[in-house]
């Protein structure tokens, strides 16, 4: 019996994991990339975002270092070298995806594929046939319609984050993740940064007091944050550009980031040809089992427009690759945990405490100020708490931090969430001490009126 043929539009987080998974599960599995093996987050966000984060959250160490005695009176930074070491990182990791894919005998086609009839592929003038094919093409940058925006010289994060530039002066036009994680990256490098935000606060997706902390600490470092506030148009001048906001004030810049979010890219696929159903913002519209409405047609991750994030993008693509292939996977989006990595960090999961209230009205909020957590203190980074929200009964509902490394904590609360676990059994473990994660043991105890270090 021949094995299924299994093909792949993507490398990204989906395509890749997908390719591997279905090939484990014995198919015959050939993935088409048009691009560099890894998609987005590999080349032009998640690592090589962290991997300058690295350098800058070290940056601001060594400077914090003057208060406890130890006087550096010249720190130089050599930017090639710097963008050197990032670039080094994301080719490390693309030639290990790509040796994973070798490993499993997985075939990579390079170019662009496109639907060109039922159960055919085309790639550069190439037909490749497939009983199965499952879609993972990512996402684009979303780009505003703002008045001047294509006389001016803007980019999105996708190109900046690879660029070999330190700009004089920045903009950031969009306050969500990508935006506060560039604007303080490139802060701590030299840059003067203003952010625009149209939402109260930034991260308005995340829990508002985590937010608001968040956004004094960076507006103490020096960046401009403009909430409540939109670009009504841009104007291209001798100096660079010049921004006129919706308050009334002007900002002139030499470089303009938008991150404002992102869409799902279902161009030149020609879906049209199989009858692939596809939503309004151009996202495949699939059930939990990542099926199109097409049989023996998958799509998973950003192309299908439910997160864009890498890791529900894995889950995705395994839940693709094993259905493909005769399982009966679902992908579980009960929760879904989220990290900021800016300085300090930013980790949340479940409801906050204004959608806790709204939905169930009278809720239990306990707060553990790391101020109070050893660990914290002596990493000279303890502006920041961990929040627990939990109902009258004890149920926990959510939890939010900001301090260091907390993208390493918040799964214990994720793994309690997603079982519908109580706020007890975040104490049904010992926690090393010092270490940070023992503020969410403290805030655990002040839900339960059993406080001991506060």
């Amino acid at each position: 019996m021949s094995k299924p043929r299994v093909i792949i539009i993507g490398s990204g987080p989906a395509g890749y994991v997908a390719a591997i998974r279905a090939a484990q599960l014995g198919g015959d599995v050939l993935v088409i990339e048009k691009g560099s093996i890894g998609g987005v987050c590999l080349n032009r966000g998640c690592i090589p975002t962290k991997a300058l984060t690295s350098i800058t959250s070290t940056l601001r160490r060594i400077k914090q270092l003057k208060k406890k005695g130890v006087l550096i009176n010249d720190i130089e930074i050599s930017f090639d070298k710097v963008f050197a070491s990032r670039d080094n990182v994301v080719s490390r990791l693309v030639r290990g995806v790509e040796y994973l894919l070798r490993k499993n005998g997985v075939q990579i086609v390079r170019g662009e594929g496109r639907v060109v009839d039922n159960g055919v592929v085309e790639v550069s003038g190439e037909r490749f046939k497939y009983d199965k094919l499952i879609i993972a093409t990512g996402s684009l940058p979303s780009k505003p319609n703002i008045p001047g925006i294509e006389e001016v010289n803007t980019v999105s994060g996708d190109e900046f984050i690879v660029m070999n530039e330190v700009p004089s002066k920045l903009l950031v036009v969009g306050g969500g993740a990508i935006g506060i994680e560039l604007a303080q990256i490139f802060k701590t490098l030299g840059s003067e940064v203003y952010v625009v935000e149209i939402m109260p606060h930034i991260l308005p997706n995340i829990d508002r007091e985590v937010a608001l902390t968040l956004q004094k600490i960076l507006s103490r470092e020096g960046i401009q944050i403009h909430t409540n506030t939109s670009v009504s148009r841009f104007e291209k001048v001798d100096e660079g550009v010049s921004t006129y906001l919706s308050d009334g004030s002007k900002l002139v810049v030499d470089r303009v980031l938008i991150a404002v979010g992102r869409r799902p890219n279902t161009k030149d696929l020609n879906l049209h040809l199989l009858g692939v159903e596809v939503g309004r913002r151009g996202e495949i519209v699939t059930n939990e089992r990542m099926e199109t409405n097409v049989p023996n047609v998958y799509a998973a991750g950003d192309v299908v427009g439910k997160y864009f994030l890498a890791y529900t993008a894995f889950e995705e693509g395994i839940t693709a690759a094993e259905n493909a292939l005769g399982l009966n996977s679902r992908v579980n989006y009960s929760v879904v945990p989220i990290a900021i990595f800016t300085d300090p960090e930013v980790a949340s999961v479940g409801m906050s405490e204004d959608e806790a209230r709204k939905s169930l009205g009278d809720v239990v909020v306990s707060k553990f100020p790391l101020t109070a957590n050893g660990r914290a203190l002596t990493l000279d980074s303890y502006e920041g708490f961990v929040k627990i929200i939990t109902s009258k009964n004890g149920r926990l509902l959510g939890m939010h931090m900001i301090g260091p490394e907390v993208s390493e904590i918040i799964h214990i609360a994720s793994l309690i969430i997603s079982k519908g676990g109580s706020v007890n059994e975040l104490l049904d473990t010992l926690y090393i001490h010092p270490t940070v994660s023992e503020a969410v043991k403290e805030a655990a105890l002040i839900s339960l009126k059993k406080p001991i270090h506060i």
